[in-house]
This record gives structure tokens, sequence and C-alpha cells, in this order.
């Protein structure tokens, strides 16, 4: 069953397909709450928040986007408003590895993701420097865009139209990345 089917019927209330799609992204959502917060309980709460947010909400929209990456941006967000919450300055922690993780998975994950990030990099270096800068406190510092407008003494529309070009040329250097959509 593919992952929208999962959520469509997570939607009807059986609690299996909600089982399935942890099954398939608990690892991945854990990885990214590990990216800003170091402690096994807040890791745990926030995937617990991610499949409850999953569960009691119908924000996934097929027509906009792969289940995977709505996940993944669910996840960051959720994991930025924890760390928020705790008090602490939202920044990335080091990478942790789980004890159990099977090893030539995680040297595949680390070396796709040493590649992700240089593609990540040259791309970042390729957009004008006001885009670079919005997508910067964006991303990686999980700022909102009324904070960035505020900070950079900008109307909120530029900052949006900034993140959005931005965005836009992100997604044409990143093309390789993007998986294929069967049809």
């Amino acid at each position: 069953m593919s992952d929208e089917e999962l959520y469509a019927r997570s939607k009807l209330g059986e609690a299996y397909a909600l089982s399935q799609l942890y099954d398939r992204y608990g690892s991945r959502v854990a990885a990214i709450a590990r990216r800003f917060v170091s402690d096994r309980q807040g890791v745990e709460e926030i995937v617990q928040d991610v499949f409850m947010r999953i569960w009691t909400t119908s924000a996934y929209n097929p027509d906009r986007g792969l289940f995977s990456h709505w996940i993944c941006v669910v996840a960051r967000r959720i994991a930025i408003d924890h760390a928020r919450k705790r008090g602490s300055r939202v920044e990335m922690v080091g990478y942790e590895r789980d004890q159990g993780a099977d090893a030539a998975v995680g040297l595949e994950l680390a070396f796709d993701g040493r590649l992700l990030r240089t593609d990540l990099i040259r791309a970042m270096s390729d957009l004008r420097l006001e885009e670079r800068i919005v997508l910067n406190l964006a991303y990686f510092e999980g700022k909102t865009l009324s904070e960035i407008a505020q900070d950079l003494n900008v109307p909120l529309g530029t900052v949006k139209t900034r993140l959005h070009t931005g965005l836009k040329h992100m997604r044409l250097r990143l093309a390789d990345w993007r998986p294929e959509v069967q049809g």
C-alpha cells in the first residue's frame, strides 16, 4: 500500500495504517528530532507528537507533493517548536547513531547525506545573497517569516518573495534528488 493510501486509511480511523506509516517513517522522524534535541526523551516526545498530528489532522494533500516530504517538514516544525518550548535556542545538535542501527544502512545514509549536503551548499551558493539569507534564517535557524522580516527590516511580502524564489531555484538545482513520481 502506498504512503498516500495508508494516510487516507489512517484518516478513517484505521490504527493499522498509522502503524504502517510509523514503521516506514519512525526512524526518519527520530533522526530529524535528534538534529534539534539531544536527549532520548525529547526525541521520543517529538516522534509521538508527529504521529499524533498525522492521526488527528488532515493537513496532507497528495496533490501538493509526496507524503515522505510532507512528514519530514512536519517533523522539523514540531522539533523546532519542541526546542523553543524548552527555552533552548534552535540549533542542530550532532548526529548520534542508534546503537541498534544497521551499519550498512547507516553508512549508505551517511554517504547520501554527504552528497546531498555538498549539492545543497553548491545550490545555496548559486542563489542571490538576499535569497540565501532568507533561506538560511528560515530553514537553518528556524525563524518565522515575521521574525525574518523584522530582523532584516524588510516587508513581510519581500521575505515571502525571496523565500519563494530561492526555493524555486533550489528545486531546479536539486532536481536529481527528487524521487521519480510514477503515474
